[in-house]
């Protein structure tokens, strides 16, 4: 599969949790969750755009301070997204320091927070030349799980339980479209602009039977359905599905709730801090065990599991549960 996407853990399974999704054909990056960003350098950190934050304990959201002092001053606009206090939680962050010299500055920084609720969206606005004041307050329609829809990818959400809301999140590469160079010279096909125009209504889900017209000789032009010019001229391939849950509870509603939004994941990043033989524990603290992330990578088909955000109390027992949960993942062990 061919993917544009370069995704990591910024700490090992035992620090904070975080993911950052790179673009490898442009300096961009996602960015989930804000735990501890010490081991991630400030390139990569400016390369970021948005962050999604699945809940603001603070192993997932310390780090904010830490990347509003290296995009300070770059003239970067970057999008946070989060759940219900998202909003409040992002203007307490900003109300803790002093910002009385920022109006001085030209470029600073624009920090656009939308709020997720289960039935709408709440966005605001925090710009540093006017010390970090909320404006631009509104509501959006939230519309079938998704955040962010961009030419590239999608990125989806859904609202888990860790006796707060927490969310959840999938980015969905968008399908790669190549030109068959040597079917354009083979056939004849000149090149120019029309070949963007083929891949942009291809991208957009035109119908098979739409037709376009086609470049043929000098001052000349054919029509073509853009069924024809898949078949003669277009490779597709399948785009990248990165997934990432933390923090949540093993139970029927939530159960469901991850498997439609991992459904199908090429890696599935899932939390996995306490044991199989922890499961009351797990219930407890609202958090996974390792057999629990397993069973719920192999309901979802996903691809590749790979589990995180270890309890510190397991540090020498990190092998059983990445073994735990790969056998739970290949159906080695009994859901009871």
């Amino acid at each position: 599969m061919k993917s544009d996407f370069l995704p990591k853990l910024i700490n090992n399974p035992l620090g904070d949790p975080g993911m950052m999704v790179e673009f490898l054909c442009e300096r961009r990056a996602l960015q989930f969750d804000l735990g501890d960003l010490s081991a991630t350098s400030n390139s990569d950190l400016l390369k970021i755009s948005h962050v999604f934050i699945s809940h603001t304990h603070i192993d997932h959201f310390i780090g904010f301070d830490h990347l509003l002092r290296i995009i300070f001053g770059r003239g970067k606009t970057v999008h946070f997204f989060g759940p219900e206090n998202f909003i409040a939680n992002i203007e307490g962050k900003l109300a803790g320091f002093t910002w009385n010299l920022v109006d001085r500055y030209n470029e600073s920084v624009q920090i656009e927070v939308t709020e997720v609720h289960s039935d709408r969206l709440l966005k605001a606005r925090f710009n540093a030349t006017d010390r970090f004041r909320k404006s631009n307050e509104r509501e959006e329609p939230f519309l079938n799980g998704i955040l962010v829809d961009e030419g590239k990818f999608t990125v989806y959400t859904a609202i888990l339980e860790h006796r707060i809301p927490c969310l959840g999140f999938a980015v969905k590469e968008k399908n790669h479209l190549n030109l068959r160079k040597d079917q354009l010279k083979e056939m004849d096909y000149p090149l120019g602009p029309w070949l963007k125009t083929l891949k942009k209504c291809i991208a957009e889900g035109k119908p098979d039977g739409y037709q376009l017209q086609v470049p043929a000789g000098k001052n000349k032009k054919q029509e073509k359905t853009i069924g024809q010019l898949k078949e003669e001229l277009v490779t597709i391939s399948p785009g990248q599905k990165i997934s990432y849950i933390v923090d949540t509870v093993y139970n029927e509603s939530n159960k469901r709730n991850i498997v439609d939004l991992v459904k199908e994941s090429d890696i599935f990043f899932c939390e996995s801090p306490f044991l199989a033989e922890e499961e009351t524990r797990g219930l407890e603290r609202y958090h996974l065990t390792s057999r629990q992330a397993g069973l719920l990578a192999r309901e979802a088909n996903v691809k590749k599991l790979k589990v995180f955000h270890f309890s510190g109390r397991h540090a020498h027992r990190t092998e059983q549960l990445i073994q735990e949960a790969q056998e739970a993942f290949q159906g080695k062990s009994n859901e009871k």
